[in-house]
């Protein structure tokens, strides 16, 4: 468990006061990239022909009417991103080409009755509940704290602090109803009222806690009067503990390589702002624990865009290159310098509307030359008890498979222990579907009647008919071989007891050219096993025990199995942009067994399966 600001003794009075606090001091040069520029001024440009969108009662409320927290989302963060677009543009011109409208952008956002979205309003409301309308008024109502109105008061903290002469000499309300709407909205709640994500009340905290706290540190460190900015970062280094006692000795997220960028890397986010506020002098990055979180992303990498998408993650994650290059400097890693190397490459301006302080000091940084994209050829993190194997350092040659153990009571949980996903030259051949749009059941107690949620979408096996259930019960006896990569678990406890499982091991490897993942099951009497894989491209027979899979890939099965093949319509947008496809496939392997032992291999081509003797 580890609690970092306290094993270190950080004190409040290390900050600075607040007018002599430099951001990004650890840079020699803050200057932004001129190329990264010319990309956002042309954004900008775009924007002033723009309507602003109006964030009304009705859209508001639809999510408590009817669960749709999509049509107010829409509109609420395209305001966002036209005030970000507008203010960078406007502070590296200076010219006032884009000041009237920032000043209509920000004034519609000071005018929002709320900054905190209505799917949250109902957790995070600290005085007053969830009424439909955020019914923030009257003697003793708070505003609530959560992850956007805290991005929200970064966001206009970041105007004030690059834009406030231009929007003076427009009208010096602007920035005082500002300054005043941060303190009400975000300081005075944060500093007396306490929400689920501190972890004050010994709750588990998630990327909520991070994510939130690099914000606040930032409108902080650019907005407040200095005793403000010592109680934050006070209140501030309590809770970062708080978030670091919940991860796992290995510095995994459990919430997947998605949110590790509103997680891991938004706690570093934080410990660089540290870093800026006390002018250097509080310091985490030489701690090994640190750099475990940040090493998770690399390790969790496929190729290209796509990562392992365990928990409600996309299979197409775009962490920042820039971050990766500083945390493997600051870190001493250069398995973090290289990844972040070859991810910035290809970047050019990234603009996070939530992440400001992280925009900016990417804005300083050019891109570095295009790197090859190398990964570790094994990986294992034994917390999480996720591995990853790849036949080659090239993360576009060869095989790549991980499994998953774990629990199926963790943060974004889907019912998923044992899983396998395979990719052939960087692309998908079996997945996991991830994680639909979000709606009010996705947060709810029907989660699970998503069926992406439900392991009969995973790739595991249905026992006697009987699907894994959501809860603690964990993947046991994990064998993890590091000179080949291999790992056995024992599943038993993740299937219920009326499944009948006296005994079930998957052991997966990739040895050879050849992913082999085996299943080994003890019944207590005869019954149905379905060992089912999702694919994003329709499976057909080659001949008996082989099947063509998508990108040339080809599977095989013992033949005491019967084989059918399912499509199934994904039947949501974020899903079919994610895959390609509106359909995806599944493959059904059955038999009726007491004891049994089934071998199921997948080669990159169908030569080396026939080439290969089972």
């Amino acid at each position: 468990m580890h609690r970092l600001f306290s094993e270190y003794g950080f004190s409040a009075d290390l900050c600075l006061p607040v007018g002599q606090i430099r951001l990004f001091r650890d840079e020699a040069d803050t200057s932004p990239d001129p190329v990264k520029m010319k990309e956002v001024v042309a954004l900008a440009e775009k924007e002033l022909a723009e309507p602003i969108p109006l964030c009304t009662a009705s859209l508001y409320r639809r999510f408590a009417a009817d669960g749709n927290r999509s049509a107010y989302e829409a509109v609420y963060f395209r305001r966002r991103d036209m005030a970000l677009r507008l203010s960078l543009a406007e502070a590296y011109e200076n010219r006032g080409r884009f000041t009237e409208k920032l000043a209509d952008v920000v004034w519609a956002i000071l005018e929002e009755s709320t900054w905190v979205l209505p799917a949250h309003l109902p957790t995070c409301s600290p005085s007053h509940g969830d009424l439909g309308l955020p019914a923030v008024f009257g003697e003793g109502r708070f505003h609530a704290a959560d992850l956007f109105s805290a991005a929200t008061a970064a966001l206009l903290a970041m105007v004030y602090d690059r834009n406030k002469q231009a929007l003076d000499a427009f009208s010096p309300v602007i920035c005082e109803k500002l300054q005043y709407s941060i303190k009400e909205r975000i300081f005075t709640p944060f500093l007396q009222c306490d929400f689920w994500w501190t972890g004050r009340s010994g709750r588990h905290v998630n990327n909520w806690n991070p994510w939130i706290l690099s914000n606040v540190l930032f409108a902080a460190a650019t907005t407040a009067d200095d005793d403000t900015l010592k109680a934050v970062a006070g209140t501030a280094a309590e809770l970062l503990d708080n978030y670091t006692a919940c991860l796992p000795e290995d510095g995994g997220c459990d919430e997947g390589p998605t949110y590790w960028c509103v997680a891991g890397a938004s706690y570093f986010d934080s410990l660089e702002l540290f870093y800026d506020i006390t002018g250097g002098r509080f310091n985490l990055f030489g701690d090994p624990f640190v750099k475990a979180v940040c090493e998770y992303e690399p390790k969790m990498h496929v190729h290209g865009e796509y990562f392992l998408n365990f928990a409600d993650c996309s299979p197409r994650v775009s962490p920042d290159g820039c971050q990766l290059m500083r945390m493997g400097r600051k870190c001493g890693s250069d398995t973090l310098t290289r990844f972040g190397e070859a991810v910035a490459s290809r970047e050019g301006a990234v603009l996070y509307s939530d992440r400001v302080y992280r925009t900016l000091r990417g804005l300083i940084t050019p891109a570095p030359e295009g790197t090859v994209s190398c990964g570790s050829v094994r990986s294992f993190l034994p917390d999480l008890c996720i591995m990853t194997a790849r036949e080659s350092e090239d993360t576009g040659r060869g095989l790549f498979v991980a499994m998953k153990g774990g629990s199926n009571g963790e943060n974004h949980n889907h019912n998923d222990v044992g899983s396998v996903v395979v990719y052939a030259d960087g692309e998908p051949v079996l997945i996991d579907a991830g994680c639909g749009t979000y709606s009010r059941k996705t947060f709810s107690d029907r989660r699970y009647e998503l069926w992406y949620m439900q392991s009969a979408y995973h790739n595991v096996p249905d026992i006697g008919g009987r699907q894994q259930p959501p809860g603690g019960c964990r993947a046991t006896d994990a064998a993890y071989d590091p000179q080949t990569g291999g790992l056995r678990l024992q599943l038993r406890e993740v299937y219920p007891p009326e499944a009948g499982v006296r005994s079930y091991t998957r052991e997966t490897a990739l040895t050879g050219g050849t992913v082999r993942i085996t299943d080994f099951f003890e019944l207590n009497g005869e019954t149905e096993v379905d060992i089912h894989f999702l694919t994003c491209g329709e499976p057909r027979p080659a001949e008996p025990g082989l099947l063509k899979l998508v990108r040339g890939a080809v599977m095989r099965y013992d033949p005491r199995l019967t084989m059918r093949i399912e499509a199934f319509p994904v039947e949501d947008a974020s899903l079919e942009q994610a895959w390609g496809t509106p359909t995806l496939w599944k493959i059904h392997l059955t038999a009726r067994i007491v004891q049994a032992t089934f071998v199921t291999e997948i080669f990159q081509n169908e030569k080396r399966a026939k080439g290969t003797v089972g």
